[in-house]
Protein backbone atom coordinates (compact mmCIF):
# COMPACT_ATOMS: atom_id res chain seq x y z
CA UNK A 1 0.00 0.00 0.00
CA UNK A 2 2.67 2.68 0.86
CA UNK A 3 4.54 1.43 -2.62
CA UNK A 4 1.38 2.80 -4.17
CA UNK A 5 1.17 5.84 -2.05
CA UNK A 6 4.70 6.89 -2.48
CA UNK A 7 4.30 5.99 -6.42
CA UNK A 8 1.20 8.90 -6.24
CA UNK A 9 2.79 11.27 -4.63
CA UNK A 10 5.43 11.21 -7.23
CA UNK A 11 3.29 11.17 -9.99
CA UNK A 12 0.88 14.17 -8.56
CA UNK A 13 4.43 15.95 -7.93
CA UNK A 14 5.39 15.72 -11.57
CA UNK A 15 2.55 16.44 -13.23
CA UNK A 16 2.29 19.03 -15.91
CA UNK A 17 0.17 21.47 -13.76
CA UNK A 18 2.53 21.87 -11.26
CA UNK A 19 5.63 21.90 -13.00
CA UNK A 20 7.61 25.11 -12.89
CA UNK A 21 11.52 26.38 -13.11
CA UNK A 22 13.85 24.41 -10.17
CA UNK A 23 11.93 20.72 -10.34
CA UNK A 24 13.88 17.82 -10.98
CA UNK A 25 13.33 14.06 -11.61
CA UNK A 26 15.12 10.92 -12.40
CA UNK A 27 14.94 7.21 -12.26
CA UNK A 28 16.52 4.15 -13.77
CA UNK A 29 18.09 0.83 -11.85
CA UNK A 30 18.07 0.26 -7.98
CA UNK A 31 20.57 -1.86 -6.73
CA UNK A 32 19.41 -2.69 -3.50
CA UNK A 33 20.92 -5.02 -0.63
CA UNK A 34 19.60 -6.84 2.40
CA UNK A 35 21.43 -7.49 4.67
CA UNK A 36 20.32 -9.36 8.31
CA UNK A 37 23.67 -10.55 9.62
CA UNK A 38 22.88 -14.24 8.44
CA UNK A 39 21.61 -13.61 4.90
CA UNK A 40 22.02 -11.32 2.05
CA UNK A 41 19.74 -10.60 -0.49
CA UNK A 42 19.94 -8.07 -3.31
CA UNK A 43 16.29 -7.92 -5.36
CA UNK A 44 16.32 -6.10 -8.35
CA UNK A 45 14.89 -2.52 -8.00
CA UNK A 46 13.72 0.55 -10.09
CA UNK A 47 13.58 3.69 -8.67
CA UNK A 48 12.40 7.20 -9.27
CA UNK A 49 13.13 10.37 -7.23
CA UNK A 50 12.31 13.96 -7.38
CA UNK A 51 11.89 17.47 -6.05
CA UNK A 52 12.59 20.64 -5.75
CA UNK A 53 15.79 23.12 -5.93
CA UNK A 54 15.95 25.59 -3.49
CA UNK A 55 18.97 27.27 -4.59
CA UNK A 56 21.98 25.83 -5.99
CA UNK A 57 22.88 24.39 -2.79
CA UNK A 58 20.25 22.79 -1.32
CA UNK A 59 17.23 20.83 -2.39
CA UNK A 60 14.06 18.67 -1.34
CA UNK A 61 12.54 15.55 -2.90
CA UNK A 62 10.90 12.48 -2.53
CA UNK A 63 11.99 8.80 -3.38
CA UNK A 64 10.41 5.48 -4.03
CA UNK A 65 12.56 2.24 -4.72
CA UNK A 66 10.48 -0.52 -5.82
CA UNK A 67 11.28 -4.18 -6.20
CA UNK A 68 11.05 -5.53 -9.81
CA UNK A 69 12.43 -8.71 -9.53
CA UNK A 70 12.77 -10.47 -6.35
CA UNK A 71 15.32 -12.28 -4.62
CA UNK A 72 14.86 -15.74 -2.93
CA UNK A 73 16.45 -16.81 0.60
CA UNK A 74 19.70 -18.91 0.22
CA UNK A 75 18.18 -22.57 0.31
CA UNK A 76 14.98 -22.10 0.13
CA UNK A 77 12.04 -20.78 -2.25
CA UNK A 78 10.58 -17.43 -0.55
CA UNK A 79 10.77 -14.34 -2.56
CA UNK A 80 11.65 -11.58 -1.00
CA UNK A 81 10.80 -8.31 -1.70
CA UNK A 82 12.51 -4.39 -0.67
CA UNK A 83 10.81 -1.52 -1.52
CA UNK A 84 11.53 1.79 0.29
CA UNK A 85 10.12 4.99 0.56
CA UNK A 86 12.32 8.66 1.87
CA UNK A 87 11.84 11.60 2.07
CA UNK A 88 15.28 14.05 1.74
CA UNK A 89 17.25 16.62 2.11
CA UNK A 90 20.46 17.49 -0.14
CA UNK A 91 23.37 19.93 0.07
CA UNK A 92 26.11 19.73 -2.30
CA UNK A 93 27.65 21.83 -4.88
CA UNK A 94 28.90 22.14 -8.19
CA UNK A 95 32.67 20.65 -8.31
CA UNK A 96 33.12 21.44 -12.00
CA UNK A 97 30.85 22.61 -15.24
CA UNK A 98 29.66 19.39 -15.30
CA UNK A 99 29.71 17.53 -12.30
CA UNK A 100 27.66 18.17 -8.56
CA UNK A 101 28.42 16.15 -5.48
CA UNK A 102 26.16 16.41 -2.79
CA UNK A 103 25.19 14.24 0.70
CA UNK A 104 21.51 13.44 1.26
CA UNK A 105 19.74 13.67 5.16
CA UNK A 106 16.68 11.87 5.72
CA UNK A 107 13.76 9.31 6.31
CA UNK A 108 13.09 6.25 4.66
CA UNK A 109 10.57 3.41 5.30
CA UNK A 110 11.46 0.03 4.20
CA UNK A 111 9.02 -2.65 3.53
CA UNK A 112 10.05 -5.81 3.56
CA UNK A 113 7.48 -8.60 2.11
CA UNK A 114 8.31 -12.35 1.68
CA UNK A 115 6.49 -14.42 -0.14
CA UNK A 116 5.98 -18.59 -0.72
CA UNK A 117 3.17 -20.50 -2.51
CA UNK A 118 0.86 -17.47 -2.36
CA UNK A 119 1.28 -16.52 0.87
CA UNK A 120 2.71 -13.03 1.10
CA UNK A 121 3.79 -11.52 4.57
CA UNK A 122 4.95 -8.25 5.04
CA UNK A 123 7.00 -5.50 7.75
CA UNK A 124 8.09 -2.31 7.54
CA UNK A 125 10.06 -0.12 9.69
CA UNK A 126 11.51 3.61 9.41
CA UNK A 127 15.05 4.73 10.18
CA UNK A 128 17.31 8.22 9.32
CA UNK A 129 18.88 7.54 5.91
CA UNK A 130 22.22 9.32 4.71
CA UNK A 131 23.57 9.32 1.23
CA UNK A 132 25.58 10.67 -0.90
CA UNK A 133 25.92 11.22 -4.94
CA UNK A 134 26.83 12.96 -7.60
CA UNK A 135 24.82 14.16 -10.60
CA UNK A 136 27.02 14.38 -13.92
CA UNK A 137 25.55 16.78 -16.99
CA UNK A 138 25.00 15.00 -20.46
CA UNK A 139 25.61 18.29 -22.51
CA UNK A 140 22.43 19.73 -22.47
CA UNK A 141 22.35 21.48 -18.85
CA UNK A 142 19.19 19.59 -18.37
CA UNK A 143 19.97 16.17 -18.14
CA UNK A 144 21.81 14.46 -15.94
CA UNK A 145 23.70 11.05 -15.01
CA UNK A 146 22.34 10.30 -11.70
CA UNK A 147 24.58 8.00 -9.27
CA UNK A 148 23.71 7.58 -5.61
CA UNK A 149 24.42 5.44 -2.94
CA UNK A 150 22.48 5.36 0.57
CA UNK A 151 22.16 3.42 3.59
CA UNK A 152 17.99 3.51 4.37
CA UNK A 153 18.28 1.13 7.21
CA UNK A 154 20.18 0.54 10.17
CA UNK A 155 19.02 -1.28 12.84
CA UNK A 156 19.09 -4.19 15.30
CA UNK A 157 21.74 -5.60 12.92
CA UNK A 158 19.73 -5.07 10.02
CA UNK A 159 21.22 -2.81 6.94
CA UNK A 160 19.70 -2.20 3.96
CA UNK A 161 21.90 0.07 1.53
CA UNK A 162 21.11 0.73 -2.31
CA UNK A 163 23.32 1.85 -4.80
CA UNK A 164 20.77 4.05 -7.69
CA UNK A 165 22.11 4.96 -11.13
CA UNK A 166 19.74 6.77 -13.61
CA UNK A 167 18.99 9.54 -15.58
CA UNK A 168 17.28 12.69 -14.78
CA UNK A 169 16.11 16.34 -15.82
CA UNK A 170 15.84 19.83 -14.55
CA UNK A 171 12.84 21.52 -15.28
Amino acid sequence: MKKNIYLLCATMMFSSQVLAENWYVDGGLGFITFNDGVDEISPTNIYIRGGYIINPYINVGIEANVTVSPDQLPNSSVDLNVDVGTLYMRAGAPVSDTVRLYGQLGSSTTTLTAEYAGIEVSTDDSDLMLGFGAEIDLGSGSTYLAVNYSIYYADDGVDVTGLNVGVGARF
